[in-house]
């Protein structure tokens, strides 16, 4: 959980589904992968990131 309000809302603001992911957002990814509803899908990236184009928050940091 993220303690720091300022931070929170700053990557709330920039995530475009308006929230943070918890647990039992992935959770629900991975009973559909495990599921006869995800039996078809293969070799695929599936990213439960709230629809993130880039990283939520500017660190400042090169990209490597």
């Amino acid at each position: 959980m993220l303690d720091d309000d300022a931070m929170r809302t700053t990557m709330e603001e920039v995530t475009p589904l308006k929230r943070i992911g918890d647990a039992d957002d992935i959770a629900a990814t991975v009973l559909f992968l495990a599921s006869q509803a995800g039996s078809y899908l293969t070799g695929k990236v599936v990213e439960v990131d709230g629809g993130l184009e880039q990283p939520n928050l500017d660190f400042g940091l090169p990209d490597l």
